[in-house]
């Protein structure tokens, strides 16, 4: 019977530098599609300055609840990260 290799699939590892260039070209791109969005809604007819006045307080909020809620959280993975690897290495 011949033997049969079996080979692992190791998962490709991303480099830090591709991990930098990925987050840089997303957040390119939100902000271009909040540029887009923002400039339809301006200048959709019938909206106006109650429309705008609506979406602003709206987004005040929104900022407002994004941050408490991401206050915390880079903390954390960096400290899960260094449990993991500290756990790895002897």
């Amino acid at each position: 019977m011949p033997k049969e290799e079996v080979r692992e699939k190791v998962p490709k590892k991303e480099t830090f530098m591709q991990g930098v260039v990925t987050l840089i070209f997303s957040q390119v791109l939100i902000k271009l599609l909040g540029l887009i969005y923002t400039l339809y809604l301006t200048n959709r007819e019938g909206f106006g300055d109650k429309g705008n006045g609506i979406v602003a307080a709206g987004y005040q909020i929104y900022a407002m609840l994004l941050t408490i809620s991401s206050i915390g959280v880079p903390n954390a993975i960096s400290k899960l990260v260094s449990e993991r690897i500290a756990v790895r290495r002897p």
